[in-house]
């Protein structure tokens, strides 16, 4: 697994689908040296199995927003990654 193939790749998508002026054809993910679970995450638009397989949540989040995903939904997808808050703050006792 090369993360930095899977970061290129969605950079890459992300800047082609700013610079297109319309509907064009997919996106081909096959010039990135690429694993097979990094692909086909890319290819279904899987967000969180591309949070699981380490993409910055900075491209994450636009690849959600090019694909479609809300706000709301973005993070209803990511919702099962979070956990509760444990920490306490110096004054909690």
């Amino acid at each position: 697994m090369s993360l930095y193939q899977l970061h290129r790749a969605v950079w890459d998508q992300l800047r082609a689908g700013e610079v297109s002026s319309g509907p064009g054809r997919a996106f081909d993910v096959t010039r990135y040296d690429l694993s097979e679970p990094e692909r086909r995450a890319l290819e279904n638009r899987d967000m969180a199995g591309l949070y699981q397989l380490g993409l910055h949540p900075v491209l994450l989040n636009g690849y959600a927003r090019a694909n479609g995903f809300s706000r709301d939904g973005y993070r209803e997808v990511l919702q099962v990654f979070a956990g509760p808050e444990t920490r306490k703050a110096r004054w909690q006792k």
